[in-house]
């Protein structure tokens, strides 16, 4: 990871900036969502630059995660990043907030889960926690029931706060410390999807519910 980063997360419970400069943390404030996105964001941006001695004009990027979580959330968090963006005339990168979470872990095959309404869940499998890794199954929006039959028999580590709606013996619990989507995480996988990808010119919430098909179990 090359450059100064600014991670920006507003999708769940606990909302958070951070930044890091060639991959090195230099400050992480985690936050909860309650008066947070709309109050504490930019002032909470602010303290990480100046208790780093970092101006806005001086970051490589800002990567922020793009859902799928709390609307309201999302859309400040959005918009707050492209007026940062704009201001300080700097290049962003959304992320999905799955792969964010499947991220946090070391290593192995990961189902991240997102809790989404009674019996629903926001959820992808990854290869590996690499943010370049394959998709194996696809990042929408699952009936639990039909989820536990799609990761039946897979040896998968199961993140994120929809975990606990599947009911499967195949899955690998981790600690519930990794399910939250940390804003560190969120720099480290903008900067490498980036380098891959290119930044982003249109920046859109990635909600699920409203723009993907459900997939049932048909």
């Amino acid at each position: 990871m090359s450059g100064i980063w600014l991670g920006i997360d507003t999708t769940a419970s606990m909302g958070g900036v951070a930044l890091l400069e060639d991959g090195v943390l230099l400050t992480e404030t985690l936050l909860p969502v309650k008066g947070f996105h709309s109050e504490k964001l930019l002032p909470a941006v602010q303290k990480a630059l100046s208790e780093s001695g970092i101006t806005g004009r001086n970051l490589s990027g800002i990567g922020v995660s793009l859902g799928p979580g709390s609307y309201t959330g999302l859309r400040i968090g959005l918009a707050t990043v492209l007026g940062l963006a704009a201001g300080w005339n700097v290049p962003v990168k959304g992320v999905s907030t799955l792969r964010v979470i499947a991220a946090s872990l070391p290593e192995g095959s990961v189902l991240s889960c997102i809790r989404a309404r009674s019996g629903e869940v926001f959820a992808a499998a990854f290869s590996s926690p690499d943010p370049l890794s394959e998709e194996i199954l696809p990042q929408s929006l699952y009936a639990a029931g039909v989820l536990e039959k799609l990761v039946f028999g897979k040896n998968f580590a199961a993140v994120g706060s929809g975990r606990t709606e599947i009911n499967s013996p195949d899955l690998k619990w981790v600690h519930p410390i990794m399910d939250i989507s940390r804003p560190s995480i969120v720099a480290v996988c903008a900067n490498t999807l980036a380098a891959r990808d290119g930044f982003d010119q249109d920046i859109e919430p990635l909600y699920l519910r409203e723009f993907n098909q459900r997939i049932s179990a048909e």
